[in-house]
């Protein structure tokens, strides 16, 4: 998913001043759902998320998490929503078995580097991967999802495009 054209104008446009209300009612929102304390898991969970709309590097950041942790003993296991796949889990991704259309695509990709579980809830996926011998979780996306409590939050920006206007 791409941010729309306009999230890269550097000029204030109407509509973007039109929008300028909405926008802060929508932050503040947004803010006050965030600072919900999410269910604190049995195992340390590290967020790698992003603050725009796709393509800031973040899976890319994720396996480089995961392979540092694995290089130290530590037991990795990813956590992913799944995104594009019809499988709510938790569901322990096997790229033998499951396609993209199960879990989504960037599952299968994590799932080559480590365990990976998918899971609309997290709170639910977190215990599941706990329960596989997870000795830590790392998240790929969930930034703005307040369900799970995060020991450490790794937020991605793509130091080419920022984050936009």
């Amino acid at each position: 998913m791409r941010a729309p054209s306009f999230w890269w104008n550097e000029r204030s446009s109407l509509a973007a001043r039109l929008l300028s209300p909405a926008g802060a009612v929508f932050g503040a929102v947004t803010a006050r759902r965030m600072a919900r304390e999410g269910v604190r898991a049995s195992v340390p969970v590290i967020c790698v998320g992003n603050l725009v709309a796709g393509g800031a590097g973040k899976t890319p950041t994720a396996l480089a998490v995961a392979s540092y942790l694995a290089e130290a003993g530590e037991r990795p296991i990813f956590l992913t929503r799944g995104y594009g796949g019809r499988l709510p889990g938790p569901v322990l991704v096997d790229p033998g078995v499951h396609a993209a259309a199960d879990v989504g695509d960037e599952p299968l990709l994590l799932a080559r580097k480590a365990r990976t579980v998918v899971a609309r809830d997290r709170p639910e996926g977190a215990a599941f991967a706990a329960g596989l011998g997870a000795s830590v979780i790392v998240m790929d996306d969930g930034l703005q999802n307040p369900s799970l409590h995060k020991d450490l939050v790794i937020a991605v920006i793509d130091g080419a495009t920022g984050i936009g206007n």
